[in-house]
This record gives structure tokens, C-alpha cells and sequence, in this order.
């Protein structure tokens, strides 16, 4: 009796996955095409050989993701003023801009792309998803499948997707932005009583790196757009690991090597090195605790 409960409770859960994934792959694939925007202009200057008497000038030095924002730290260990007026002042014109997109428009239903921005945030952030215990559990696995979609409203889960879609030319810059936003905590004022609490982002973080849920909706993105959360989900797990907030005992050392070697392939980053020595000073830091 008890052999046959346990074969419809694993019949059930695997119906249950089953449909959620479908539901996935439909709702993604009953899309138009969105409209693909560019959102800085590259003009391509002809190389000529420098001629007898000149000097070439000098190579321009490569940017790294260090030198988008200069952080600055006060002796109290928070940031400084000029800092956190930096990062908040650049999430803010993001909005603006995205503001002016025609894709964006007829979402927004007359409401400026911050104010949806917040409501969504404080969505996300009264619920968090539960990031481990899929294998003790299964009702977990059930609800992590489900999780965005019953959070979020389906002209939310739109925007965030067009958003990507139309974006992609600066997705390295916006992400890293939204990245140095997040990770603020207390060592920022945050004047709109935004920001979600640093629990609140492990879980989420731990949610795309660790559950069938989360990994399932990065692997239905764009492949730059499942690397690029990926690793910055690694990086908050690695920070609450070290500050001794990795409640759920979340292990990182499985998922640095597969990653580190995907964006080695991938040739469309322009900080692909960056990546690339985070994770490899990750790595050895997990190596010297062993």
C-alpha cells in the first residue's frame, strides 16, 4: 500500500513538472518576435597605415568592469557619497530612457518604468522562492517551476523579457549596474525604500543557480542572458557564503568550472576576462577550504 502512495506521489510530481514545462516552452514560443533596438551607435573608422613621419597612436586601453564605477569606500566601510549617488542616479536614468522605447510604452499602462520597476521589486521581494531542498521535498520542486508566473503578472514577466530582448547591445554595462544597485545594503542610503534585503537576493540567486525552476527559465533566455545571471547569482551566493549567511548550504564549487569554461567560449563578451578571473579567485578560495 504504502509502495503504491509513493508511485502516484512521484506519477503526480513528475505530471506536475511536466505541465509546468510545457507551459514554459508555450508561453515562450506563442510570442511575436520583439523588435530588436540598439542602443549604442558603433561607427566603423577605416584603418590606414600611419604615414612616413607620424607616430600611430597609441593602443586605447581596455575597459574593465572595475572602471565602470569608481567604488570608493569611507573608513566605516560604507561607500562614499559620490558613489552611491552614482549607481543610484544611473538605475534611475535607465528607467528614463527605457521610458521612451515604443516597446515599453503600451506595457506600462501610463505608469513611468521606476514606478513599475518598484512594484515589481516589492513583488519579488515579499515571497522569495526556496533555494535548496528540492531533493528532500518534491512540493518544492512543484512550486519552484511555478514560482515566477505566480508572482508576477504576466505583463511584468513581458516586460523583463522584451527589456533583455531589445537591449542586448548594452547588457553587460546594465547588468553590472543593476548588480552594484543590489549588492548596496546598508552601505548606501536607499531614498526610495527600494532595494530588496540581502536574504532576499541569496534566495533568488540561489534560486536560478540551484533549482530545476530557476535553471529551467535561464536556459529558455538568451545564451549571453543565462551566463552573465548565472555568474552574477554565483557572486552573491559567494558573498553571503563568506559573510556566513549561506542558510540553505547552498555548494558553489559545481557550477565554477562549467561556467568559467562556457564564457571562454563565448566571444561576445566584452569583459570576458573579468568573468573569467572572479571565477578562478572563487575557485581557489573554495580549494583553500578544503
Amino acid at each position: 500500500m504504502m509502495q503504491k502512495r509513493t508511485l502516484i506521489l512521484v506519477l503526480t510530481l513528475v505530471a506536475a513538472v511536466l505541465a509546468g514545462l510545457g507551459y514554459f516552452m508555450f508561453f515562450d514560443l506563442s510570442r511575436e518576435p520583439e523588435e530588436v533596438v540598439v542602443t549604442r551607435q558603433v561607427t566603423k573608422v577605416e584603418e590606414s597605415a600611419p604615414s612616413e613621419g607620424t607616430q600611430a597612436p597609441p593602443e586605447a586601453k581596455k575597459q574593465t568592469l572595475a572602471g565602470l564605477f569608481k567604488a570608493e569606500t569611507n573608513p566605516d566601510g560604507t561607500y562614499t557619497e559620490l558613489y552611491c549617488t552614482q549607481i543610484e542616479e544611473s538605475t534611475s536614468n535607465f528607467f528614463s530612457y527605457l521610458d521612451e522605447k515604443r516597446y515599453v510604452k503600451h506595457l506600462n499602462d501610463g505608469k513611468d518604468g521606476y514606478t513599475r520597476f518598484k512594484k515589481i521589486i516589492k513583488k519579488l521581494s515579499a515571497k522569495p522562492p526556496i533555494p535548496a531542498g528540492e531533493g528532500i521535498d518534491p512540493r518544492i520542486i512543484v512550486e519552484n517551476v511555478y514560482y515566477l508566473f505566480r508572482i508576477l503578472e504576466r505583463k511584468d514577466l513581458r516586460l523583463i523579457k522584451d527589456v533583455v530582448a531589445n537591449e542586448q547591445d548594452s547588457i553587460e554595462f546594465n547588468l553590472n549596474m543593476f548588480y552594484r544597485w543590489f549588492t548596496l545594503g546598508s552601505r548606501c542610503p536607499d531614498p526610495r525604500d527600494l532595494r530588496p534585503s540581502n536574504k532576499a537576493l541569496y534566495q533568488y540567486a540561489g534560486y536560478f543557480l540551484n533549482t530545476i525552476g530557476g535553471r529551467a527559465y535561464l536556459f529558455r533566455r538568451l545564451e549571453r542572458v543565462r551566463l552573465l545571471v548565472t555568474y552574477y547569482s554565483l557572486l552573491i551566493v559567494h558573498e553571503a557564503d563568506r559573510a556566513g549567511r549561506n542558510d540553505y548550504g547552498i555548494d558553489l564549487v559545481p557550477f565554477i568550472e562549467p561556467l568559467k569554461n562556457e564564457i571562454s567560449y563565448y566571444p561576445k563578451f566584452e569583459f570576458q576576462t573579468d568573468y573569467i578571473d572572479r571565477l578562478n579567485e572563487m575557485q581557489d578560495y573554495y580549494l583553500r577550504k578544503r
